[in-house]
């Protein structure tokens, strides 16, 4: 994945799901429980939780149903 990928996924406000190459999955549910970074993106789960997620290892982004944030 590139910087400009997460970023464009980010500015659409509609929510996705972060893959990453470990076969594990992030929901960015909302714009603001998200940070990204130049090598690494910060998604805050539902439990106030933060991952910190290297960029060379997300394999893809997946959009999500429902509403775009605001």
């Amino acid at each position: 994945m590139t910087r400009e990928q997460v970023q464009t996924a980010i500015q659409e406000g509609i929510p996705f799901l972060i893959k990453m190459a470990d076969g594990e999955k992030y929901p960015v549910t909302d714009r603001y429980k998200v940070a990204l970074g130049k090598t690494t993106v910060v998604v805050v789960d539902d439990n106030d939780s933060p991952h910190i997620l290297p960029l060379l290892t997300m394999t893809g982004i997946s959009y999500q149903k429902g509403a775009a944030s605001s």
